[in-house]
């Protein structure tokens, strides 16, 4: 790798010139040549319509890339676009870009326009280095926007010519970053960032908004090509848990679970994961958001498994608990059904005109019912002590997307109870780390739940006869 960067290096020096002689030479990059799949242009521009109908008169609003993050030295972590920029222009691999959109005509070449892409410029040796780029007229083109320069003329364009000269029209401003990103980086991007918004604040006339709370209302119900996104995303985790309860067995490591499950997502075209894996055995099926996973998984004990893929983008969030040797005990199999009643409970609930919290608070209702008759509990109140998080959660572009007070079809979320006893407990021993969640995607429809990773099983013995199978994780590697 560094000798790599090296000649980079030499070469940027070097061959400047004869990158800008070749570069008429290179062909735009076809519209998703590798993913034809992804959301249409057609998509992303119905969503920056729909948010230009809710800005208020004499305003703007400005959406920027992620930035490169560097993760060790001369290495950066793998890039995953903003969601905002993705949702709104459909950009996915290039970082330094930005859209402004406008409640005004803006002034673009010898025309206006309410939208304006600001994207890297093509350069023959960046692109023979890390990727063909888009460019302003590849934007314009593959992108389906209506206007694009080159990212270097965003803070000139907004602080010379809009405004200066179009300062009456504006008042307001919504800023969209990832802030808590850009705090902590170095980054070009990040740099222009900062600069843009010190400059706006300078001038306390302007009223600056976050425009966060607008993306997360158009974002709370799922279009129907969302919806399949995220459907293709739950059938790849759904293939991966599979194949990971299939392989588990005695003295394996946790992370040999995740990896079963984190080729069979990238096998199924998932370019990420949508989250760290949760895979947690004994003492770690305790502990909600554990992902080190480098513990052997021992006879006897429960491994939970938290593990979810990443769609072009969209996520989802899918967890089982299994017996490590194939067979519940006594004890983990009264634990496990007391959360799968749970969940059917909860997912009953699940249905237009009803709460968001309707499904938590059904899940509440029977597992503290089940661990007052089990004697783990003395008082219903109690149950917080096993079950300390909430059931649900939206599911989108983030794994975590803006939740509904009220239930509407279109909506997609996880519901998730479980049940954690953790090693010193006020309970009999023989309760001890035994952690249990069951998490499964749910599409809300006019007609009420629909269970978008229903094919794969959740009751006991459904998971026992799928142990006795063997799986890709049992393939010896030598």
């Amino acid at each position: 790798m560094k000798s790599l960067i090296c000649l980079f290096l030499f070469s940027l020096t070097s061959l400047c010139a004869v990158a800008q002689r070749v570069m008429p030479n290179i062909d735009l990059p076809p519209e998703s040549p590798y993913d034809p799949d992804r959301p249409p242009p057609s998509f992303h521009k119905q969503n920056r319509e729909r948010l230009l109908s809710m800005l208020p008169d004499s305003s703007i609003a400005i959406f920027f890339a992620n930035d490169l993050k560097v993760r060790n030295n001369d290495v950066d972590f793998l890039f995953r676009q903003s969601n905002s920029l993705l949702y709104l222009t459909g950009l996915y691999e290039e970082p330094n870009a930005a859209l402004i959109l406008s409640k005004f005509q803006m002034p673009f070449r010898n025309t206006a326009t309410t939208e304006l892409m600001f994207v890297q410029p093509r350069n023959a040796l960046m692109e023979t280095w890390t990727g063909r780029r888009l460019g302003p007229e590849g934007a314009m083109q593959k992108l389906g926007l209506n206007a694009a320069m080159v990212i270097d003329s965003l803070r000139p364009y907004l602080f010379e010519t809009l405004l200066k000269t179009y300062r009456a029209n504006i008042k307001r401003v919504f800023l969209s970053y990832p802030a808590k990103d850009y705090a902590d980086s170095d980054g070009d991007l990040a740099r222009l960032v900062k600069t843009i918004d010190e400059e706006l604040r300078k001038d306390k006339s302007l009223i600056i908004q976050n425009a966060s709370p607008l993306l997360g209302q158009l974002r709370q119900v799922k279009h129907p090509i969302e919806i399949e996104m995220i459907q293709k995303a739950t059938d790849a985790t759904v293939a991966a848990h599979l194949e990971a309860i299939k392989s588990c067995e005695p003295n394996m490591y946790e992370y040999e679970l995740a990896a079963v499950a984190e080729y069979v997502f990238k096998k199924k075209g998932c370019e990420y994961t949508a989250y760290p894996s949760i895979v947690g055995a004994g003492e770690n099926s305790v502990i909600l958001h554990y992902n080190t996973t480098r513990k052997k998984m021992l006879d006897g004990e429960l491994v939970l498994m938290d593990m979810g893929g990443e769609y072009h983008g969209y996520a989802t969030d899918v967890t089982r608990t299994i017996p490590v040797n194939g067979k519940f005990s006594p004890e983990q199999k009264l634990i496990y059904d007391l959360v799968l009643a749970a969940q059917d409970s909860a997912i009953a609930q699940c249905k237009p005109g009803n709460s968001f919290r309707a499904p938590h608070q059904k899940a509440v209702e029977v597992i503290a019912e089940g661990l007052l008759k089990l004697g783990l509990i003395q008082d219903k109140s109690d149950y917080r002590r096993y079950f300390m998080h909430g059931t649900s959660h939206s599911v989108g572009l983030d794994v975590h997307d803006p939740n509904m007070a009220i239930l509407q079809a279109g909506q997609v979320f996880t519901v998730e109870p479980g049940i954690y006893i953790a090693e010193g407990s006020p309970c009999e021993r023989k309760w001890w780390n035994i952690g249990v969640r069951l998490e499964d995607m749910v599409l809300v429809t006019e007609n009420g739940a629909r269970v978008m990773s229903a094919a794969l099983p959740r009751k006991t013995e459904e998971i026992e006869a799928l142990m006795n199978e063997k799986g890709i994780g049992n393939i010896p590697i030598k």
